[in-house]
């Protein structure tokens, strides 16, 4: 009773917050609607997918979220100019300094639709990608991000307080999703939403080279297609690295051409050395390059102007120390090899597709079976093996389309039947598979309530799987002819021990 008394109200401190920061009513009560039917569902959806935080730990995201990185929450209003804009992506975020490096004064526009509210939301919450970046790398995080999204967003998407069932034209994205989730049930929840541009790296070091090979090209292609922008630049850089390596082709002229380069790249930083060690000439060149500017693109002062011949000067040593490395032979043979494999890493992104990457995860995947060895563990991967053969690889097809699980499913039971976690219905793994295989399918939230009544009819064993009362499955086996088999448990037994 004291624990009930002591226990944190999280929707009240949220609708605190709504107030305070004075929200529209509408948006409030779809707020709160939403955060209401997150707790109602939360058990479920955790028992199921198995790789979320906890239950506290997410309702406490939300409200934070809300107070921190929601500064207006606004409804798209029906029929209005702004619901058109929304239809693909169903969620805005607007900042009012789109180029700092927070995101706490934002206002958040969306759907009236809790499902795409606690979507927004999250969204709100996710770390700036720097522009910095290699482009694959971007790809991997904004798949990442976008999948983590569409993850939370499930618990209302799919989970209704009394049942599972998956609506798969309302995920935002078949592929980010199904990365997100490869990654969470190799690399655990924590790991997966702990990445962002300044360690997004270190995943090359606990990914199999060429698991990760295909998740940032499947990624990238999605990437490309979701941002124009993006797509012109790559175009652009890959055409630059393709005349680049052309030129590379003829060895000698191109090292001809680089000791030119070089003796203008020298005049050019002299020059400029020249004009950041004369305060007056610097004044004379700032003046003059002002006067050829519009309003908006003026510098503001003197010093700002030496901030970019500074920029200018050091972009300039870096092509330098570019083309001293390929005037050595060996530097030379490095970067071109570099470059061709860059070349034929972008060029054949269309190549990949989210069918051949779930196989290569899978291969992963099943790795895991080797080092679980407790009920709990064992139980775990039984439901997440459920979880993965649901996983939509497109709108008509499904994991369990595409991959067979039968020999994981096999082992994983007979592992749990040799540890006793499984009730043996008899010496045989394959009749013992046979009769319960339908505990990998079963839409039924908890697979440890269920339990299984047997009986022999017409030559047949039927092992029959009962969520309480309800049948959830039938499985049977044909037996010997002429046996004569005696059920001696007629009653229904647990499952799992």
């Amino acid at each position: 009773m004291k624990s009930k008394l002591l226990k944190k109200d999280y929707s009240e401190e949220l609708e605190e917050i709504c107030e305070s920061k004075k929200f529209e009513k509408e948006a409030q009560n779809l707020l709160l609607s939403m955060f209401y039917k997150v707790e109602g569902a939360y058990n479920d959806y955790k028992t199921v997918k198995r790789e979320v935080p906890e239950k506290e730990e997410f309702l406490q995201l939300i409200v934070d979220i809300v107070k921190k990185y929601c500064k207006e929450i606004e409804i798209a209003k029906p029929n209005s100019a702004l619901e058109k804009e929304l239809t693909v992506s169903r969620c805005k975020i607007v900042e009012e300094e789109p180029d700092n490096n927070y995101n706490n004064d934002q206002k958040v526009i969306f759907f009236p639709s809790e499902k795409v509210i606690l979507y927004s939301i999250i969204k709100a919450s996710l770390d700036k990608i720097s522009p910095k970046l290699d482009i694959k790398y971007k790809a991997l995080l904004a798949t990442l991000q976008i999948g983590k999204c569409i993850s939370a967003s499930e618990v209302i998407r799919d989970f209704n307080g009394f049942s599972w069932s998956q609506i798969i034209n309302e995920i935002e994205s078949i592929e980010c999703n199904a990365i997100y989730t490869d990654l969470l049930y190799l690399l655990g929840e924590r790991y997966i939403n702990g990445l962002n541009s300044t360690n997004i790296d270190k995943i090359s070091k606990v990914v199999n080279s060429d698991l990760l090979n295909e998740i940032e090209q499947v990624a990238l292609n999605f990437y490309l297609s979701m941002d124009k922008n993006q797509s012109d630049y790559m175009k652009k850089a890959l055409k630059e690295d393709k005349e680049k390596l052309k030129k590379m082709q003829n060895q000698q002229k191109y090292i001809e051409d680089i000791s030119k380069r070089k003796r203008e790249l020298l005049n050019q930083i002299k020059e400029l050395d020249e004009e950041l060690s004369d305060s007056k000439k610097l004044r004379e060149e700032y003046v003059k390059l002002n006067k050829t500017l519009p309003n908006e693109k003026k510098i503001f002062s003197v010093s700002h102007f030496e901030e970019r011949v500074q920029k200018q000067r050091q972009e300039l040593l870096n092509e330098l120390e570019e083309c001293n490395l390929l005037q050595n032979p060996k530097e030379f043979i490095r970067i071109r090899t570099e470059l061709t494999e860059k070349i034929k890493y972008y060029d054949n992104v269309n190549g990949y597709d989210l069918e051949d990457l779930q196989k290569v995860f899978f291969t992963e995947f099943s790795k895991q079976l080797e080092n679980r060895e407790s009920k709990d563990a064992l139980i775990d991967y039984i439901y997440k093996i459920r979880y993965l053969k649901y996983l939509p690889i497109s709108q008509d097809k499904k994991m369990m389309d595409i991959i067979d699980f039968e020999k994981l499913e096999r082992d994983t039971l007979a592992k749990c039947l040799e540890l006793d976690i499984v009730t043996p219905i008899s010496k045989n793994i394959d009749i013992d598979y046979r009769l319960l295989k339908s505990i990998f399918i079963t839409k039924n939230i908890s697979i440890e309530s269920l339990t299984i009544k047997l009986s022999v009819k017409d030559g047949k064993l039927y092992a029959e799987i009962y969520d309480g009362d309800v049948l959830d499955s039938t499985n049977y086996v044909e037996l010997p002819k002429n046996s004569n088999i005696h059920i001696r448990k007629t009653k229904k037994v647990k499952i799992f021990a």
